[in-house]
């Protein structure tokens, strides 16, 4: 949480750090190959939410959804930018905006 949240990262910091937070609080759900759990909890790999605007994957993984845990209380600004931006850059995700900064994260929280 001591993280500067006005600090401009790379995408590669971005992807680096999002990777430790995707293994810490993600993959037990989603997979370790972002394919999820039919019926249980959504595909990342593919995902139209992953691959399309980024504020709506920033607003769902702040609010939760369906199910999916907020993580607003629990996540940094900068884990949740990482991690978005990790699952926007993996497996066979293509994201047109691919990178999402913590400052986005603080706006999107107001």
């Amino acid at each position: 949480k001591a993280d500067d949240p006005s600090k401009v990262w790379t995408v590669d910091e971005l992807k680096q750090r999002g990777q430790s937070v995707y293994e810490k609080n993600c993959v037990a759900c989603h997979q370790a190959n972002g394919k999820g759990v039919p019926g249980a909890f959504a595909a990342l790999d593919g995902s139209p939410v992953v691959n399309g605007p980024k504020a709506a994957q920033v607003n769902i993984l702040l609010n939760g959804i369906r199910g999916m845990p907020a993580w607003k209380a629990s996540l940094s600004d900068t884990e949740i930018a990482a991690v978005i931006t990790y699952t926007r850059n993996s497996w066979s995700n293509k994201a047109a905006e691919n990178i999402v900064q913590p400052a986005e994260v603080v706006a999107a929280r107001k």
